[in-house]
C-alpha cells in the first residue's frame, strides 16, 4: 500500500510538472493572434472617447476612422462578425472593467435578429480560447460553462482548446481584414444572391425573443449608466424596409436616456443592391454614407454628451 501511495504522488507531480509545459501553448497560442482587440482590452489600452459595438452589421457598416475625422472625436470599432448580444455585454463590462469608460457607446443592433435565435452568430468562444493565459478569460469561460472550476484552477491542459495547439501565426481574410481603426469594410459583393427588396414590415416576433438575450442586453444598458457612459443605438440599413415593431422593442428595452439613430429610410440608396455586399451588410461605398449620417448626428448630440460628463463626474 505504502509503494502505491509513493508511485501515485509521483506520478502526480511528474503530471502537474508535464501540464505546466501547456503554459508555453497557451502564451504561443496568444501571440499567434492577429486580431489584438480583446487582449488589448483587457489590458486596458482602449481608451476612446466613442466605442463601437456589435456584430457584422457594426463593424462592415460603420467605418471609426471616418467617423473619427468627422466628429473630432476618439473612435474605435469593438465590433466582432458572428458575434451575439452576450458576446457584446462581456465586451461592454470588459471594457467599463479595465479601461477609461468611453463618453459615448455606439451600439450597432442586429434587425430582428438582435433578441431572436440566430444560427449566424454566437458567443464568440473562439476569440477567447487564443487568450487564456489571462484569468479574466478563464473566469468568463468558467461561468459560460464551458469549462470547470476546479480543472481549470489547477490544470493548464484543461484551460485550452485544440485551436491553442495551432500555433501558426494567423493572418487577416480578405473578408476580415481589420483596419487600424477596428472597422472592417467590404470592398466587393457577394455572388449568388437574389437581391429582392422586400417593401412590406414583418412584425417583430417577441413572444420569440431569448431570456439570455434580452438580459444581456438589459445588462449592456445598466453597464453604461453604472460607468456614466452614454449610450447610441442605431439601427444600420439592410436590404429591406425598416422594422417599426423591433425598433420599438428595442427603445422600450432601452429607455429614454438613450440616444437613437435609424438609418435615413428616405434616401434611395439603400434600396440599391449596388451599395451593398449581401443582404444584410454595406459595402464601403455604403458604408461611407452611413458613417457621414452617423457623424452628423454625433455632432447634434456632442455638447449635450460631455455636458452630462462633466455633471456626472
Amino acid at each position: 500500500m505504502k509503494k502505491f501511495t509513493l508511485s501515485l504522488i509521483l506520478f502526480s507531480l511528474l503530471f502537474l510538472a508535464y501540464d505546466k509545459g501547456f503554459l508555453i501553448i497557451a502564451d504561443l497560442s496568444a501571440k499567434a493572434e492577429i486580431d489584438k482587440r480583446l487582449e488589448d482590452l483587457i489590458n486596458g489600452m482602449i481608451n476612446k472617447d466613442v466605442i463601437i459595438v456589435g456584430s457584422s452589421t457594426g463593424s462592415r457598416d460603420i467605418i471609426a476612422g471616418q467617423l473619427e475625422a468627422a466628429t473630432d472625436l476618439s473612435v474605435f470599432n469593438l465590433c466582432y462578425p458572428g458575434s451575439n448580444v452576450e458576446f457584446h455585454e462581456f465586451i461592454v463590462r470588459t471594457l467599463a472593467e479595465f479601461n477609461r469608460p468611453p463618453e459615448l457607446l455606439i451600439l450597432a443592433v442586429d434587425d430582428e435578429k438582435e433578441l431572436l435565435a440566430d444560427p449566424t452568430t454566437t458567443f464568440r468562444n473562439d476569440r477567447m480560447y487564443p487568450l487564456v493565459k489571462y484569468k479574466y478569460i478563464r473566469n468568463e469561460l468558467v461561468n459560460r460553462g464551458e469549462k470547470d472550476w476546479l480543472f481549470s484552477r489547477f490544470l493548464i491542459l484543461h484551460q485550452l482548446n485544440k485551436s491553442n495547439f495551432d500555433l501558426r501565426k494567423k493572418k487577416f481574410t480578405p473578408l476580415d481584414t481589420i483596419l487600424n481603426c477596428g472597422s472592417m469594410p467590404i470592398s466587393w459583393q457577394r455572388e449568388g444572391r437574389e437581391w429582392i427588396y422586400e417593401n412590406e414590415e414583418k412584425p417583430y416576433q417577441r413572444q420569440n425573443e431569448l431570456p439570455e438575450k434580452v438580459l444581456a442586453f438589459k445588462r449592456i444598458i445598466e453597464t453604461c449608466e453604472l460607468n456614466n457612459i452614454r449610450i447610441l443605438v442605431v439601427f444600420p440599413p439592410v436590404f429591406k424596409k425598416h422594422s417599426l415593431s423591433f425598433e420599438r422593442r428595442i427603445r422600450q428595452l432601452a429607455g429614454n436616456k438613450t440616444y437613437y439613430y435609424v438609418y435615413d429610410t428616405d434616401n434611395p440608396i439603400y434600396s440599391q443592391m449596388k451599395y451593398y455586399y449581401d443582404e444584410t451588410h454595406l459595402l464601403q461605398k455604403g458604408a461611407g454614407v452611413f458613417t457621414d449620417e452617423i457623424s452628423v448626428y454625433i455632432d447634434s448630440i456632442k455638447e449635450d454628451i460631455f455636458t452630462m460628463s462633466r455633471e456626472n463626474k
